[in-house]
């Protein structure tokens, strides 16, 4: 069956759906005149279909971008741009669901997912850089004023949660601090997952904002205390963090374009599946503070990775490119990065169709098993003193005021 003839079939009955959708969203906000607000569902839906005609992505970009920049110069949030697509998505989702089976939907689905996940970064991409030039004051010479002063500074969501079908996509973009996990970036990621678990999404993606060459930076050091306590304890953030990943009744999969630092790595590796591409590299990196990693922290490795892969990572606190990520099984599947989204959307995608029930007992059963190990009271005791010796110690401090300045720790052992 030839899918581009399937959605040109339903172009008006899916047009209706998405725009009656959207007008009753846009009740008590000004938004766009019901006919303005058809001709730009229209414009966005023959763009899906170009691209499954041609069936793949790459068509839906330079037209989105082109959108976005009119929508900025307008002073229209990025948000609300983004809402067509996002509605449009899943009412093709359904309708499509309904006249397609098996492999062929399958098939479709992750189509569809990868071309409004393109068409929505490159927007995503366009108003970036439209907000970066103007508060750097820049702009062509041959641009209007009117089109540079679009709405203003427009700060970026440090989280931003979507969803495409029946995947739920949560995007870390915190530019100003790498994504480093602190207070406020975990509890947002937490909100998000509650929101999207809501929402009753099958799959979650995880990824860092379109651009960024750091996923995350891991720990957020300047939250660390500075001594004479635990810094990894149960309340920590990003602990917290890891076990709503963890224990989330869905899928997560860490979609991961750039590197990987610290317990950003133990994060990705909660994850139930990662996807790199050719940029993605990992280190992890409490030796280079000091910082005696805990037990719960290990045992996500233990879990994932050989016992002598662990030492080396840990020991050395060097990077490891993507090829031996692979290798090592660090992630799942190393892809071009081209293919990065399109590859991790089908893929979650293809879960997003099976039984939720069974995969939440499924990945809970998995969850215990490898948490629970048991040890004993004495032996737990003995080595939470030696982390106690480890952060209570003049290296510990020397190791953030290290990090702080930017130079290279001097340890002493003490």
């Amino acid at each position: 069956m030839d899918v581009s003839a399937v959605l040109a079939d339903m172009e008006d009955r899916v047009i209706d759906e998405v725009v009656a959708t959207l007008t009753q969203r846009d009740q008590g906000r000004q938004s766009p005149l019901p006919d303005g607000r058809r001709r730009e569902v229209r414009q966005l839906f023959r763009l899906v279909l170009r691209c499954a005609h041609a069936g793949r992505a790459k068509p839906i970009i330079r037209p989105s971008e082109q959108i976005a920049a009119h929508s900025y110069a307008a002073g229209i949030d990025l948000a609300e741009v983004q809402e067509s697509f996002t509605v449009l998505a899943e009412v093709l989702w359904r309708r499509l669901a309904g006249a397609l089976a098996g492999e062929q939907l399958v098939r479709v689905l992750g189509l569809l997912t990868a071309i409004t996940g393109a068409g929505k970064d490159a927007m995503a991409r366009t108003y970036v850089a439209l907000a970066v030039r103007d508060r750097s004051g820049e702009r062509p010479a041959d641009e209007p004023a009117a089109a540079a002063a679009g709405s203003g500074d427009r700060p970026e969501s440090i989280v931003q949660a979507d969803v495409v079908g029946r995947v739920g996509i949560i995007t870390l973009a915190d530019r100003d601090k790498r994504n480093a996990i602190g207070a406020e970036m975990a509890s947002r990621v937490i909100a998000a997952l509650q929101s999207l678990q809501a929402r009753q999404v099958r799959a979650i993606v995880l990824r860092a904002a379109p651009g960024m060459d750091v996923w995350s930076a891991g720990h957020d050091i300047g939250e660390l205390p500075p001594g004479q306590r635990d810094p990894l304890g149960y309340d920590d953030p990003l602990e917290e963090l890891i076990r709503a990943v963890r224990t989330f009744p869905a899928p997560v999969v860490a979609m991961v374009h750039g590197t990987v630092w610290g317990g950003a790595l133990d994060l990705v590796l909660s994850c139930d599946l990662a996807i790199g591409d050719e940029t993605a590299s990992f280190a992890i990196t409490p030796a280079n503070l000091g910082l005696p990693y805990n037990m719960t922290g290990l045992l996500h490795f233990q879990g994932r990775l050989p016992i002598n892969v662990i030492k080396e990572m840990f020991f050395t606190a060097a990077p490891i490119d993507a090829r031996k990520a692979r290798e090592w099984l660090l992630i799942n599947h190393l892809v071009p990065w081209d293919r990065l989204e399109t590859f991790t959307m089908e893929l979650a995608a293809t879960m997003a169709t099976k039984s939720p029930l069974a995969i939440a007992v499924i990945k809970e059963q998995l969850r215990v098993l490898s948490d629970y190990q048991p040890i004993a009271a004495q032996v737990y005791e003995r080595v939470q003193g030696l982390r106690r010796q480890a952060y209570d110690s003049s290296d510990y401090v020397e190791g953030l005021e290290a990090f702080a300045q930017k130079r290279q720790p001097i340890f002493r052992g003490a």
